[in-house]
C-alpha cells in the first residue's frame, strides 16, 4: 500500500481510538483501555525484538515491576507516581544489567532468549513468595476507578505520548536507522561504524522501561495485581500479539494486543482455558503466512529515515610522517588447536595496492579478518597509522580508517540501494561524493532492493558505501568471485582509478592472476599461514615454493 493510504488508515485507527468512549459502554471501554496500555506493553517488545532482533522471551517481568510499583504504592497509601516512577527505574537497570551480559559479542544468539526465560521464572517465584511485599498469591488489590472514561483518556494521552516521543527521538533518528541495520544484518553494521552492543543495550533498556510504563498504566485497570503479571503466560502472549499485529511498525502492536485482548475475552467467556490452544495456532499460521503481521500487509514504505549529513564536511585525517598506513607483526591465529596464521607480517604503505594470494587454506581471509577486527588474533599486533587497533572492536577501526567488503557480498537485505548509502553517510558523518563508477550506481538503482542487483553491483555498491567512511586502507575479500569475465576484466582498471580517487590503499585478496598483475603495486604470497614471498608479481611468480605451493607449477 502507498504511504499516503497507509497514513490514512492510521488516522482513522487512531480517531477511532480517541472517539471509542463516545460510542461504546463503560465495560468495553475499560477492555480497550487495557488493550490500549497492552499495546504499549507490545512496543516495549517490538523495539527490542522487532526493531532490534532481540528476542525476550520474558518481557512480562519489567511489566510486572510497573504494575507491582503501583499496586505497592497504593496499598500502602502512597503516591502512585511515585511507585511508578521506582518500577520503571528499577525495569531500566534490570533491562540494561541483562542486556550487558547477554549481548556480548562472545554470547550465543540465544543467550538473551534463555536469560530473559529464566528472569521472568526467577521474577515469578520472588511475587509468589515474597508475601511481606507482594501478598503472594493472592495479589495486591487496586482500588477500582472512580471514571472509567476520564482514565480512558487519561492512558491513552500518555500512550500516544510515549509513541510520539520514541517516533521522533528514536526511530526517526540514527539510532532508528542502526537498530534496523543490526536486526537486518548486524555484521555488516558493525563493520560499517555501528557500536552494536552499545546500540542494542540502549534499545533493550528502552524496550525494558516502555513496557514498565505500560505495567504503570495497567495496575488501575485491574481488580489485583498477582504474580502472572510477570510470569511467562504473559510473556508468550505479548509475543503473539507483536506477531500477529506486525513487527517493526507503530500501530501492528496495538491492532494485535486490542484486538486479541478484546477477542480473548469473549474466547475465554465461550471456551474457557481452551481459548490458549487457538492462541498458539494464531502464533504459528501468524508466522507461517502472514510474517509481517496485520499492519504488514497495509502498511509499507521506506524502513529507513533520510539522515544524510547536510553541509559541511569531517576534517581531513593528519598526514602520516612516513612509514605505514597499516602494519601487522607476527600474527597468530589458531582454531581448535589448527594455526592458520603462523607469524605473519604485512605493511601497508599509504596509496599502496597490494594483493593477497595463495592456495585455498593459506589464511588470506583470515588475515583479512583479524585485521578489520571480525576475529581477534591470539597474539601479534596490528597497527593503523602508527596506533594499536588488534583489541579494537570494527566499528571503532572503521573510525579510525579502515573498510572492508566480504567475500560473498554481505548487505542489508529489504533495504534499497538510497537506503544502504543513506546508512554508510550517517556512520560517516558526511556525504562524501562517491567515484563516477558508484555513483551511477546510486543515480541509476537508487530505488531497487538489493536482493533485485546483479552480484557485480551488489560488490559496487559494497565498495561505495565503505568509501563513504574515506578510508585510509580498504580491505577487499575476492571482489571478482563470481562475477562474468568482462566485469572481472574491467575490475583491476576501476579498482586503480578509485585508489587515485579516494587516496586510499587497497589490500586485496584475489585468485585471479590476471587481475593481480593488472592491479598490484606488490603481491604477498601465502601458504599454510605463513608469507613464503611477496614483491611485485613477475617476482613472486618466478619463486621456485610459489610456483610448487600456488601456481601448481615445477
Amino acid at each position: 500500500m502507498v504511504p499516503a493510504a497507509s497514513s490514512i488508515i492510521g488516522f482513522i485507527l487512531f480517531a477511532a481510538a480517541g472517539l471509542c468512549p463516545l460510542f461504546l459502554s463503560e465495560f468495553k471501554v475499560g477492555l480497550i483501555g487495557l488493550g490500549l496500555t497492552y499495546g504499549l506493553f507490545a512496543i516495549g517488545l517490538d523495539l527490542a525484538w522487532g526493531r532490534t532482533g532481540i528476542v525476550s522471551i520474558g518481557q512480562a517481568v519489567f511489566f510486572g515491576l510497573g504494575t507491582y510499583g503501583v499496586a505497592i504504592a497504593l496499598v500502602r497509601h502512597g503516591s502512585a507516581p511515585f511507585g511508578a516512577a521506582i518500577g520503571i527505574a528499577l525495569a531500566g537497570i534490570l533491562g540494561a544489567f541483562i542486556a550487558a551480559v547477554g549481548l556480548r559479542r562472545v554470547s550465543n544468539p540465544s543467550t538473551m532468549a534463555v536469560l530473559t526465560l529464566a528472569t521472568t521464572l526467577l521474577a515469578e517465584k520472588v511475587a509468589r513468595d515474597w508475601w511481606s511485599l507482594t501478598n503472594g498469591s493472592s495479589g495486591l488489590y487496586v482500588p477500582p476507578l472512580t471514571s472509567t472514561y476520564f482514565y480512558y483518556y487519561v492512558c491513552f494521552v500518555a500512550t500516544t505520548g510515549v509513541v510520539g516521543l520514541l517516533w521522533f527521538f528514536v526511530l526517526r533518528r540514527p539510532l532508528g536507522n542502526r537498530l534496523t541495520a543490526i536486526r537486518l544484518n548486524d555484521r555488516r553494521a558493525e563493520h560499517l561504524g555501528i557500536p552494536i552492543f552499545r546500540e542494542r543495550v540502549v534499545a533493550f533498556t528502552l524496550s525494558a522501561m516502555v513496557s514498565a510504563i505500560a505495567g504503570c498504566l495497567s495496575a488501575p485497570w485491574m481488580s489485583s495485581v498477582s504474580p502472572d503479571r510477570v510470569g511467562i503466560l504473559l510473556s508468550t502472549q505479548v509475543l503473539v500479539w507483536v506477531a500477529v499485529g506486525g513487527r517493526a511498525t507503530l500501530l501492528g502492536p496495538f491492532v494485535g494486543a486490542v484486538a486479541l485482548t478484546y477477542g480473548q475475552d469473549v474466547l475465554a467467556s465461550s471456551m474457557g482455558e481452551s481459548y490458549l490452544l487457538l492462541l498458539g495456532v494464531l502464533f504459528i499460521l501468524s508466522v507461517l503466512l502472514i510474517p509481517n503481521g496485520i499492519a504488514g500487509l497495509f502498511f509499507t514504505g521506506p524502513q529507513l529515515t533520510d539522515t544524510t549529513p547536510v553541509g559541511g564536511t569531517l576534517p581531513p585525517r593528519p598526514p602520516l610522517a612516513g612509514g605505514d598506513v597499516l602494519a601487522a607483526e607476527a600474527i597468530v591465529k589458531r582454531f581448535a588447536g589448527n594455526t592458520v596464521l603462523d607469524g605473519v607480517d604485512l605493511r601497508i604503505k599509504p596509496r599502496e595496492i597490494v594483493c593477497l594470494i595463495g592456495p585455498n587454506g593459506a589464511g588470506k581471509t583470515t588475515l583479512i579478518n583479524v585485521l578489520s577486527g571480525a576475529i581477534d588474533c591470539d597474539s601479534g599486533s596490528v597497527t593503523l597509522r602508527g596506533e594499536h587497533i588488534e583489541r579494537t572492536p570494527p566499528d571503532r577501526r572503521v573510525a579510525a580508517g579502515l573498510a572492508r567488503t566480504f567475500q560473498v557480498p554481505s548487505l542489508f537485505p529489504g533495504l534499497t540501494v538510497a537506503e544502504h548509502l543513506i546508512l554508510a553517510r550517517q556512520e560517516a558523518g558526511m556525504a562524501t561524493p562517491l567515484p563516477e563508477a558508484y555513483a551511477r550506481l546510486e543515480r541509476e538503482h537508487a530505488g531497487l532492493r538489493v536482493e533485485m542487483l546483479s552480484l557485480s553491483d551488489r560488490r559496487s555498491l559494497e565498495i561505495a558505501m565503505a568509501l563513504c567512511s574515506r578510508p585510509d586502507v580498504l580491505l577487499l575479500d575476492e571482489p571478482a568471485a563470481g562475477l562474468a569475465r568482462n566485469d572481472a576484466g574491467a575490475l583491476a582498471k576501476t579498482l586503480r582509478a578509485l585508489r587515485d580517487h579516494a587516496g586510499c590503499a587497497i589490500v586485496c585478496v584475489e585468485h585471479d592472476m590476471e587481475i593481480v598483475r593488472d592491479l598490484a603495486d606488490r603481491v604477498v604470497c601465502l601458504h599454510h599461514g605463513r608469507v613464503i614471498s611477496e614483491g611485485t608479481m613477475d617476482h613472486v611468480s618466478a619463486n621456485a615454493e610459489v610456483r610448487r605451493a600456488y601456481l601448481g607449477l615445477v
